[in-house]
């Protein structure tokens, strides 16, 4: 089993990560637009205040939604997803859904092989 490092929750109609453990501790967001597809296996910018920070990617199996970092890749057009290669961090999509739902208590997020 995976170690857990944070939390997600849902903020608004967004969702917040917040990463307790790990080389990227903090608190991070996917907007509230991009949430719906998101949950339904497409991908979505992860931001840090207003500037996008990684990426979150479903898995093939559409079982957990995939988190990374960008690194050194300079500036991004708007809307533009970069290929989750090693995830950082890992979140149950159908779990994180179903609480998504209900609007109840954080969900875990386990350490990736990043």
């Amino acid at each position: 089993m995976s170690q857990i490092i944070g939390e997600a929750v849902r903020d608004d109609d967004g969702i917040e990560v917040r990463l307790a453990a790990g080389p990227r501790r903090g608190c991070y967001r996917v907007a509230a637009e991009e949430v719906p597809p998101l949950l339904a296996g497409f991908p979505a910018a992860l931001f840090a205040e207003d500037a996008p920070v990684g990426d979150i990617v479903a898995s093939r199996s559409l079982a957990v939604l995939r988190g990374s970092f960008r690194a050194g890749l300079g500036f991004l057009e708007a809307g533009t997803v970069c290929a989750v290669v090693t995830a950082a961090f890992l979140i149950p999509r159908a779990h994180l859904a179903a609480h998504y739902a209900r609007d109840d208590g954080p969900i875990s997020i386990l350490a990736g092989g990043a």
